[in-house]
C-alpha cells in the first residue's frame, strides 16, 4: 500500500510538471482555444437557451417569463460583437486581455444563473448554475487555483444571496449540491489539464521535428520563410533586424572528393555551429542543399553582426575530415532598420552574398539598408573622390536625374542592389593601380539581375579601358574626355 502511495504520488507530481509546461510553452494555444470556446459557447447557449424557454413555456405548468430569463440576452449581444472582433480582427489580444474578457463573460452568465434559479423558480433545487459549475473547466483553460477560487467566490454570492432569500430547508439542499458540484469541477479540471497539456506538448514535439531539417537540426526552407513573413508582419515599424545567407564554398568538390557522408558531417557541422553562435531567439534555417539562412530580431549593428558572421567562418576552418583543404563559407549579410519587405532584404541579403562569392570566396559581406527617398530616375556616379569633372556632371544633369555617388565598390554594389529599379545609368570610374570599379563591373554583367543596366566607364589608362571592354562596360570613354562627349554617350545609352 505504502509503495501504491508513493507511485501515485510521483504520478501525481508528473502530470502536475506536465501541466505547468503547457502553461510556460502553449500560452498562445491557449488564448486561441479559450476565444474559440468562447464564440462556441455564444452561439450554442443562445439557441439552447431560446430552444429551452420555448419547450419549458409548452409542456411546463406556470411557466413564466420574467426579467431574470432575459438578462443572457444582452450578455450574450455584447460577446457577439466583441467574438466578431476577435474572429476577423488584425490586433491580437494579449493573455491578460484574453483572460479578462472570458472571464467576465463566464462570471455575468454565472450571476445571471443565480438569478434564473433563485427569482425564476421558487423553492426549486439550484440548477443552471451548478450545472455551469461543472461545465466551466471544459469551456475555458486556466489554472487550476484559478478555478477554484473562481468558482469559490461565486458559490459563495449565491450561498449569501439564496441564504436570504429562500428557506433553511432549500437553502441547504442547494449549498449540498453545489458543494458536490465544486468537487466534480475539481476533478474534472484536473483531467481536463492532463488532458489538454498532453495533447498539446505532443503535438508541438511532432510540429517541433517536423520542421527541422534532419541532417542539420535547423528549420527546413519551408518553415523558414513562414516564421520570416510572420516576423515582418508583426514586428513594429522602425524595429531593426538582419538576414544572414550562408553558403558553403566548393561543396560538390567535398561530395565528389570525399563522398557524401563527409558532406553531411560538414552541413551537421555548420548547423550545430549556427545554433551555437547565433542568439536563442535568431530563426535559423537550411534554405538549400549547401545554403543557410538567419534572420536575426532586433540586430540593428553591423559590427556586431560581422563577429558573429566571422566567428562562425573562423571556427569553420578548424574542422577537417583528414582532407588536406579547410572547409570555407561565403556569407550576406543585410541589416534593415525598418520601412522594407522581408522578400526585399532577403534579396538584398542574396545579392551580398554574390558578391562575397565573386571576390574570391570565403568572404563577408554585410550592408546596412539606408532609406533615402529618390523622385528622379538615379545617376550612379561611381568615382574615388568627388573631382571637378563630377562637379560639372551634377550642373550638367542634376535636373533630369538624382545624382547618387559612391566611393569605393562595396558602397557602389549596396547602392545598385537597393536601387537598381530606380538606376537609368552607372557612370563607373576603372582605376586598376587602386583596384575600383572592375568588380563592380563584373558584377553587374554577371549578375542576371542586373546586367541590363547601362554603364559608362570611364577609364584612368590605356589598360583600363582594354579592361573595361573586356568585362562588357556598355560604353568606355577615357577620363579626360569633354563634356559634350559625356553627355552625348549619356543620352545614346539612356535611349537604347
Amino acid at each position: 500500500m505504502f509503495r501504491d502511495l508513493i507511485k501515485f504520488t510521483k504520478i501525481y507530481k508528473r502530470e502536475n510538471k506536465q501541466i505547468l509546461e503547457y502553461f510556460h510553452t502553449c500560452m498562445d494555444d491557449i488564448n486561441e482555444s479559450n476565444l474559440f470556446m468562447l464564440r462556441k459557447v455564444c452561439m450554442y447557449i443562445s439557441v439552447t437557451y431560446v430552444s429551452m424557454i420555448v419547450i419549458a413555456t409548452i409542456i411546463l405548468d406556470g411557466f413564466k417569463l420574467n426579467i431574470a430569463h432575459i438578462m443572457v440576452f444582452p450578455l450574450l449581444g455584447i460577446f457577439f460583437f466583441f467574438n466578431l472582433y476577435t474572429k476577423h480582427g488584425t490586433k491580437k489580444l494579449s493573455t491578460t486581455m484574453v483572460g479578462v474578457t472570458c472571464c467576465a463573460f463566464y462570471f455575468s452568465l454565472a450571476v445571471i444563473f443565480v438569478f434564473i434559479d433563485i427569482f425564476a423558480a421558487e423553492r426549486a433545487q439550484v440548477f443552471w448554475f451548478s450545472m455551469l459549475v461543472i461545465v466551466f473547466p471544459t469551456v475555458y483553460i486556466d489554472r487550476m487555483y484559478n478555478y477554484g477560487i473562481d468558482e469559490l467566490i461565486a458559490i459563495i454570492i449565491f450561498g449569501l444571496v439564496d441564504y436570504n432569500l429562500e428557506s433553511k430547508e432549500v437553502f441547504l439542499r442547494n449549498i449540498y449540491l453545489l458543494i458536490a458540484s465544486y468537487v466534480v469541477s475539481m476533478l474534472v479540471v484536473h483531467m481536463v489539464l492532463e488532458m489538454r497539456s498532453r495533447e498539446c506538448l505532443y503535438s508541438r514535439e511532432i510540429m517541433k521535428f517536423s520542421s527541422l531539417d534532419k541532417l542539420t537540426h535547423v528549420l527546413n526552407k519551408g518553415v523558414w520563410v513562414e516564421r520570416m513573413e510572420e516576423y515582418f508582419i508583426g514586428k513594429g515599424p522602425e524595429e531593426p533586424c538582419a538576414i544572414c545567407i550562408i553558403d558553403l564554398d566548393n561543396f560538390k568538390d567535398v561530395n565528389d572528393n570525399l563522398g557524401h557522408g563527409a558532406g553531411d558531417m560538414v552541413l551537421e557541422r555548420v548547423g550545430q555551429l549556427l545554433i551555437d553562435n547565433f542568439r536563442a531567439y535568431d530563426v535559423i534555417g537550411r534554405y538549400g542543399g549547401d545554403e543557410f539562412v538567419v534572420l536575426m530580431p532586433r540586430m540593428g549593428d553591423s559590427a556586431i553582426l560581422k563577429m558573429r558572421c566571422r566567428t562562425m567562418q573562423m571556427f569553420l576552418t578548424d574542422f577537417n575530415l583528414g582532407a588536406s583543404s579547410n572547409f570555407s563559407v561565403s556569407i550576406g549579410a543585410v541589416i534593415d532598420h525598418g520601412g522594407n519587405d522581408y522578400q526585399r532584404v532577403f534579396e538584398m541579403a542574396d545579392d551580398a552574398l554574390y558578391k562575397s562569392k565573386l571576390e574570391g570566396k570565403n568572404r563577408c559581406t554585410a550592408w546596412t539598408i539606408e532609406n533615402e527617398p529618390f523622385e528622379n530616375p538615379i545617376l550612379l556616379s561611381v568615382r574615388e573622390k568627388d573631382t571637378e569633372e563630377v562637379r560639372r556632371l551634377y550642373a550638367a544633369e542634376g535636373n533630369r536625374f538624382d545624382i547618387v555617388a559612391a566611393f569605393n565598390n562595396d558602397d557602389a554594389l549596396r547602392m545598385i542592389s537597393q536601387y537598381h529599379r530606380q538606376i537609368k545609368i552607372i557612370i563607373l570610374e576603372i582605376n586598376v593601380e587602386h583596384n575600383l570599379g572592375e568588380i563592380v563591373l563584373k558584377y553587374i554583367k554577371t549578375r542576371q539581375g542586373f546586367a541590363k543596366l547601362p554603364v559608362l566607364a570611364v577609364a584612368m589608362d590605356q589598360e583600363a579601358s582594354f579592361l573595361a571592354h573586356d568585362l562588357g562596360a556598355d560604353e568606355v570613354i577615357m577620363k579626360d574626355s569633354s563634356d559634350e562627349e559625356y553627355k552625348r554617350i549619356i543620352n545614346q545609352l539612356i535611349r537604347v
